[in-house]
């Protein structure tokens, strides 16, 4: 469902998914990989969202700079829970409807940041999404989107500490993307989303992560059923989703600890999976479920990331045709 997609389009994530001392690890960025799957180059009609974004990421594997397997690394799963605002406006900037979103309440438990995989299990408060700009256009044939957005801090974080929440850093990204339309009757999609990340110095200490790409979407059918009584259809979603994230320029910073994280080549990740989706028009409530096992990693986990979207249209902003 396009409405359901843009509803997480704009979505950022803080978590921190990296490697063992021995794998060289790197720093990671806020950017989930995956948290976008279908129709993720479209944004929603006028409307006010409510989402509430479940991730989960599982691993026991560690890649090192060759992409070999480094040692039986324990068994664990990385968590996030939120509950942010979605809104899409009818105020246009270049042709293009402006919307934006806002995950002000989030939680992180086991965050895996650079360094070990025996990482704390308990939820801890993590830092603040923000994207303030989205920009959508709607074409006969494919949707295009633009969005800036930032994530604030507001985590603890401190160097070595076992209740880190956040990643002690700013980090900004900028997204671009796509929904192209398949066949006539609108059925099938192929959709991309590529976002940018850049970041500030982590605090206090002499560590910046470099920049990150992360690429994603996928391909899939919609099958759409007009219930009576509603004036929407059910909306059912299904595919083949994708994602790709690559460090681009290289971590920086000085001292012991940054020379354990800055050693070998730029980390890398892919991943390919299935992802499922229903909006019911009753109740205005859309639910998905992405997962999406990895492969190709280098300097970083390997493991696989589940990811449940759910979303409530709390209010329409969508204008009515002259005479209704």
């Amino acid at each position: 469902m396009r409405n359901g997609k843009a509803l997480l389009a704009g979505l950022t994530v803080v978590v921190a998914l990296g490697s063992a001392r021995q794998a060289q690890a790197q720093l990671k960025g806020h950017y989930i990989p995956g948290f976008t799957g279908l129709q993720n180059g479209s944004q929603g009609p006028p409307s006010i969202s409510v989402m509430l974004p479940v991730y989960a990421y599982t691993t026991d594997t560690i890649k090192g700079d060759d992409g070999q397997t480094l040692g039986n690394g324990p068994s664990i799963t990385a968590s996030f829970l939120g509950a942010g605002v979605v809104w899409v406006t009818n105020w246009k900037l270049l042709g293009g409807n402006w919307g934006g979103s806002v995950v002000p309440v989030d939680f992180m438990k086991s965050r895996i940041e650079s360094a070990s995989l025996d990482v704390p299990g308990s939820f801890h408060f993590t830092d603040i999404i923000i994207q303030p700009l989205q920009l959508g256009w709607s074409k006969p044939r494919a949707d295009y989107t633009v969005g800036y957005g930032f994530v604030a801090p507001t985590g603890e974080w401190e160097l070595g500490g076992d209740e880190n929440g956040g990643l002690g850093m700013w980090s900004n990204y900028f997204q671009a993307g796509t929904t192209q339309r398949l066949d006539s009757k609108h059925q099938w999609t192929t959709s991309m989303l590529a976002t940018y990340e850049i970041h500030t110095h982590k605090k206090d200490v002499d560590l910046k992560a470099g920049d990150i790409l992360t690429l994603e979407g996928g391909t899939g059918r919609t099958w759409m059923k007009m219930l009576e009584g509603s004036p929407l259809p059910r909306i059912t979603n299904f595919g083949l989703v994708y994602y790709a994230q690559f460090k681009v320029t290289a971590d920086t910073g000085s001292g012991p600890i940054a020379d354990e994280l800055l050693a070998g080549r730029k980390d890398r990740v892919f991943g390919v999976g299935l992802e499922g989706s229903i909006f019911l028009p009753k109740p205005k409530l859309f639910v998905g479920l992405r997962v999406v096992p990895e492969f190709g990693a280098r300097n970083r986990t390997q493991g696989v990331t589940f990811m449940l979207s759910l979303a409530y249209q709390a209010k329409s902003l969508m204008k009515m045709p002259a005479g209704h």
